[in-house]
């Protein structure tokens, strides 16, 4: 990475390693507010509906020490297995904490707008959709889950 921003690729030129997030989804958003914690030069992480700590209760070190950094907690109103997932996020302070509204887990992924597809050409039932992403529409999740990210990222990694 220090090697592209120092310039020697076109990509390198790009890169501002003084403005570096991260995100992800599930577990991928456990990492990304894992990896903040465990490298200084993550400036600020999103965590998509991810746990934050092991099935046995045994806390991340992110939630156990909880964040030094700016986190966003971004989770669904609808998630299956929300009850499970308070047990860390609810210890956590100093964090941004939002919530989708009419939504489960999938609709942090391409399914937020494919299943809605599926179910108009009726590869898919209605109830299988609203496990799989919730009621939301995605004229609604899709706009709503970028401009949570968008504005997240916006304010925290400034030059």
């Amino acid at each position: 990475m220090e090697a592209l921003a120092a310039g020697r690729s076109d990509l390198g030129r790009a890169l501002d390693l003084r403005r570096v997030g991260i995100y992800g989804h599930s577990a991928g958003g456990t990492t990304a507010a894992e990896a903040m914690h465990e490298d200084r030069r993550i400036k600020a992480a999103i965590n998509l509906e991810g746990f934050l700590d092991y099935p046995d209760g045994k806390l991340f070190p992110v939630a156990e020490h909880g964040a030094d950094r700016p986190l966003l907690l971004l989770g669904t109103d609808g998630f299956s297995e929300k009850k499970e997932l308070e047990r860390s996020w609810s210890i956590m302070r100093r964090v941004h904490r939002r919530e989708i509204d009419n939504a489960t887990h999938g609709v942090f992924t391409d399914y937020a707008s494919t299943a809605p597809q599926l179910q108009s050409a009726r590869l898919m039932t209605a109830d299988n959709r609203n496990k799989l992403i919730g009621a939301i529409a995605p004229e609604q999740s899709v706009p709503l889950v970028r401009g949570y990210m968008r504005s997240f990222f916006a304010r925290h990694l400034r030059a």
